[in-house]
């Protein structure tokens, strides 16, 4: 065997522009590869958790039917048997965010506005998301606080200032009529026209009592070290809930229509990816098939003299292995710096692509993801495309004709 891997090598170096250029198709084939799939894992890495940072959490305690009927009539208790059930966690779970909300309608005077009123406990969400970091004017409440922080599009859409009063009437818990007036003490400002022009934000204990809510959430947020176990931690908390009141369920489950938009990212980026190998797998065959028809009266002499068909069969085989490898790891030797300067130093975007990303609550910035299962499994896909021409290879020495290939 050594002997056919010193013949394959010495074979291949024999012409070393073609042999180079065989090896560059196969780099530049999976760096491509690698880049692409590393900035989709990016950018999804970025939505993903801008998402769980803006609004769902990794995981949510809520009523059982809360998701199939968000309203006010389905909210749970927030009592000693969900404190308990999560405290048989604390070890897993970073901190939870609690969270009641509803739609309200604001007024100033003869001014009214469509709002979505959130009772939040202002420290909790800043270990969230720094909700405070976003006042532009007056400062968040604080625990012995009763007035109310507004969106800047609904604060400018209503004419509303710091000490003016929010007038908010809707429907609270069990069809209980909710009103209340609220002292103006903050402005906030969100990226997001959408929570701009409609969120007003109170105390968790006032939002509650506006609601005749008691002590009652609409959700409660869980934040754990990353999204790897939460589907076996939301199953073992559920465990020690009654699943008749309580549902905890992933940020997955909480918006499948996300998910199912990244996964055909996914699809469309891996379809891409393979018309890459498909392009450069021609491209490489080409250039095989060129090697053997080169090479073919060669082989008829070797095959005369007495050399075995399957050890020719075997040396071209493993030529082409070897071309494989070859662009493989020095694919892999360029691939990771290069991924880790994008990952490092992400594109920073500007005009209307960062407003665009901004909308979305995102850093408008393109970030590689540094993911070794994507170095590994492009690998093995283009080592396994240079291996099938390999095996044509081989089939082509076992059909040839011996005295045709020497007369050529």
């Amino acid at each position: 065997m050594a002997i056919l891997f010193t013949l394959a090598w010495r074979n291949l170096w024999r012409n070393k522009r073609r042999t180079l250029i065989t090896v560059s198709s196969v780099l530049f084939t999976y760096l491509l590869a690698v880049a692409l799939l590393s900035f989709m894992g990016g950018f999804q890495e970025q939505l993903t958790e801008s998402m769980i940072r803006q609004d769902t959490g990794y995981l949510q305690v809520q009523d059982a039917i809360y998701l199939d009927e968000p309203s006010m009539d389905h909210i749970f208790e927030y009592g000693e048997e969900v404190r308990e059930a999560l405290a048989h966690f604390e070890d897993e779970i970073q901190y939870t965010v609690p969270r009641i909300r509803g739609f309200s309608l604001a007024a100033k005077e003869m001014s009214t506005r469509p709002a979505m009123v959130n009772g939040i406990v202002p420290e909790q969400e800043d270990q969230l998301r720094d909700l405070s970091g976003n006042m532009v004017q007056g400062e968040m409440f604080g625990q012995d606080d009763e007035y109310a922080v507004v969106g800047a599009g609904l604060a400018d859409l209503l004419s509303l200032g710091i000490g003016d009063t929010l007038v908010l009437i809707g429907q609270g818990f069990q069809a209980v009529s909710a009103t209340g007036k609220f002292s103006v003490g903050g402005i906030i400002e969100f990226s997001i026209p959408e929570q701009n022009n409609t969120m007003v934000y109170l105390p968790l204990e006032v939002a509650q009592w506006y609601f005749a809510a008691g002590n009652r959430l609409t959700n409660l947020l869980i934040m754990t070290d990353g999204k790897d176990q939460i589907h076996q931690l939301a199953a073992h908390i559920q465990e020690k809930l009654d699943e008749e009141w309580y549902a905890v369920r992933t940020w997955e489950e909480i918006v499948p229509d996300m998910v199912e938009l990244m996964e055909m990212q996914r699809l469309v980026y891996s379809l891409i990816t393979w018309v890459f190998y498909i392009i450069v797998g021609f491209g490489i065959f080409g250039t095989i098939l060129t090697m053997l028809y080169e090479r073919m009266r060669e082989f008829g002499i070797l095959l005369s003299l007495g050399m075995k068909r399957y050890k020719l069969a075997m040396v071209t085989l493993i030529e082409t292995v070897i071309i494989g490898l070859l662009g493989v790891i020095t694919g892999i030797t360029a691939g990771i710096p290069l991924v880790y300067i994008f990952h490092r130093f992400p594109i920073r975007l500007s005009g209307g692509m960062a407003d665009y990303m901004h909308s979305f609550g995102m850093e408008p910035a393109f970030r590689f993801i540094m993911s070794p299962g994507i170095f590994m499994t492009q690998g093995i896909i283009v080592f396994v495309i240079t291996l099938f021409i390999g095996l044509y290879s081989m089939r082509k020495i076992f059909v040839m004709d011996v005295l045709g290939a020497t007369r050529s």
